[in-house]
Formats: C-alpha cells, sequence, structure tokens
C-alpha cells in the first residue's frame, strides 16, 4: 500500500473516532427507554443509553463515552406512581408539605438544588428521615440545555457533592434542571457523575406557576395513570393546598404515590 493511500486511511479513521466519542452526537444508538413493560408511544421516555466506539486501522477498540438513559414513566402495568418535588424555596412550606405527606404515610422523592441544601443543610436529613427518596437536582438550577459540557458536568458533579456532604449519599436519582427532556451532553454528564438514569416526568403539576388549587389537582390527576412519575414543587403554598386532593383523587383512581426508588425498582 503506497505511502499516501496509508496517510489518507488514518485520516479517515480518525476522523471517524472523533465523530464518534463527540458528547453532543445524537447518532449513536437513539432509543426509547421506559422501565418496565415497552410503551406504544413514543413519547413514553427517550434517552441514548450509551455512544459507541470507533475502531482504528490498527484495530484497537476506541474509548467509549456512555450516556446515561433519560426515564419519563415507569411500568405503565404498574398501580404506582412516583410524587417528585423540586426541592427549593422556604424551608417552612417544605417542612409543612413533608409533614402532611407522612401524616398520610405517602413517602415522595425530593430533587434538591445544591445550593439550597448549602442555605438549608439540616433539610437532607430531615426528608431521609421521613422516609423519602433525596436525588440531585443540580448545583444552581440553571436551565441545562444552554450549557457546556463542561458546565453540564460541573452542575452535576456540584450537586452531588453538596449531597454527600449533607446526606452521606450523591443520592440514586438526577433530574435535570430547566428542561424537561435530557440532551445527549446532558446524559453525558450524568453518567459521568455516576447516575445510571436521568429522571423526566410525564405529570407536570403546573405548581410552579402558583395557579388556583384547582388547576394543580386537576393537572396531577388529568394526567396520572400506573406508572407516571409527577412534578412538583416544595417552596409553593399553592403545593401545600392541592396535597390533600391530589392524594384523594389518587386513591380513588387505584394509584398508589410511592418513591422513585419503588417505582422503578
Amino acid at each position: 500500500m503506497s505511502l499516501t493511500r496509508r496517510a489518507l486511511l488514518r485520516a479517515s479513521a480518525a476522523a471517524a473516532l472523533t465523530a464518534a466519542c463527540a458528547p453532543g452526537s445524537d447518532t449513536v444508538h437513539p432509543t426509547v427507554t421506559t422501565t418496565g413493560a415497552p410503551s406504544s408511544s413514543a413519547a413514553g421516555a427517550t434517552a441514548n443509553a450509551s455512544a459507541a466506539g470507533a475502531v482504528s486501522s490498527a484495530g484497537t477498540a476506541a474509548k467509549v463515552v456512555r450516556r446515561s438513559v433519560e426515564v419519563r414513566h415507569g411500568p405503565r402495568t404498574s398501580s404506582k406512581v412516583a410524587l417528585t418535588f423540586h426541592g427549593a424555596g422556604d424551608a417552612s412550606l417544605a417542612e409543612t408539605l413533608l409533614a402532611r405527606l407522612e401524616r398520610a404515610k405517602v413517602a415522595a422523592t425530593v430533587m434538591a438544588v445544591g445550593t439550597w441544601l448549602q442555605a438549608e443543610p439540616a433539610m437532607a436529613k430531615r426528608i431521609l428521615r421521613g422516609g423519602h427518596d433525596l436525588g440531585n437536582h443540580t448545583l444552581h438550577h440553571y436551565p441545562m440545555r444552554t450549557l457546556s459540557a463542561t458546565s453540564a458536568s460541573a452542575e452535576i458533579e456540584g450537586g452531588a457533592r453538596i449531597l454527600r456532604r449533607t446526606s452521606g449519599s450523591r443520592g440514586s436519582w438526577f433530574r435535570a434542571s430547566g428542561t424537561q427532556a435530557t440532551t445527549s451532553t446532558i446524559r453525558t454528564a450524568a453518567a459521568h457523575a455516576g447516575y445510571a438514569k436521568c429522571i423526566s416526568y410525564d405529570v407536570d403539576g403546573l405548581d410552579w406557576q402558583d395557579p388556583s388549587t384547582a388547576t394543580v389537582v386537576r393537572a396531577v390527576l388529568d394526567g396520572a395513570q400506573g406508572g407516571s412519575i409527577i412534578s412538583l414543587h416544595l417552596g409553593h403554598r399553592v403545593t401545600i393546598a392541592a396535597l390533600p386532593g391530589i392524594l384523594s383523587g389518587l386513591r380513588a383512581a387505584h394509584l398508589q404515590p410511592v418513591t422513585l426508588t419503588e417505582l422503578l425498582a
């Protein structure tokens, strides 16, 4: 083989390697992923489980860039739903909501913003003491779809550090901030931080808009079905006001609110 021919082949292999390992690449292994039985709808979940490596001309496997999986809901055959709460805002409102959940014998999942736990470090152990899950909702709650790969990693790793400092663990769950759907950049950063799943949701309770109590209750109950992951927020009075109607409505629909750990087991 001529020297020119070898040079061209090496250049071609190098270009393929760069494309395969690029953190933002969406061209490798696109999958639609749910937890449990497959859904007939692509809206059930979206994810890239991994990026493939390229093989060099010498036959050596290239580095594989792995991505976590986005989970939008659990198994649709389940009668369970997960109540998840964005962790931020007035700690006294968070305490009130947690206490009401516990009186109703309901455990939920709190996705805590790192800066909130920095300001309210006692909340981490308070959440866990109540039997709830505690997860990572980034350090500052920036809109993650706009961040570079380096900034996305810093946000996830920063949130994990605060969780370790306040609770002793980085938590099992990660949720991206400022977006319902993740990108390949976010999923790669989450995997590098040790999170196998990016937790999204299929039901938005709309409490972040501070609408009427009836609007929040209706948004949850109209959307909830077996396996749903419901997004709500601490730090909003309307969420506390809506909680009794949400819990009674779920019971009437024969749906049991649980933690993410129980729903996705």
